[in-house]
């Protein structure tokens, strides 16, 4: 069973009228799975087209995340050196959506 991850629900995780908080059961599990902080930080990936708005999304690609480090692929060097000079103002706007600090740097490639 390597691979494997073990969740268990707590009883405290019940509401009123004995629904889940399917959010709240979802956080515990990553969280006791030692997985949550690598979701959270893969949300970059997932709202990169949001964040960075349609015409930059046409031209990129969030691919990975290493470490702290968003991996962006870029169609050519003019728009990767484009980019670098947005590098702030799109780290702001990630940290706005997936929450501060999670990722500190993107690497355009």
């Amino acid at each position: 069973m390597s691979g494997c991850v073990k969740i268990t629900v707590e009883r405290k995780l019940m509401v009123k009228d004995n629904t889940l908080k399917i959010g709240e059961l979802v956080k515990k599990a990553l969280k006791s799975a030692g997985i949550a902080e690598r979701v959270e930080k893969q949300q970059a990936i997932v709202f990169w087209p949001e964040i960075v708005g349609p015409e930059i999304a046409q031209k990129t690609s969030a691919i990975r995340i290493e470490k702290d480090i968003l991996i962006v692929k870029v169609v050519s060097a003019t728009w990767r050196n484009e980019l670098v000079f947005f590098k702030k103002e799109i780290l702001k706007k990630i940290g706005k959506r997936i929450g501060n600090g999670k990722i500190k740097d993107i690497y355009f490639c």
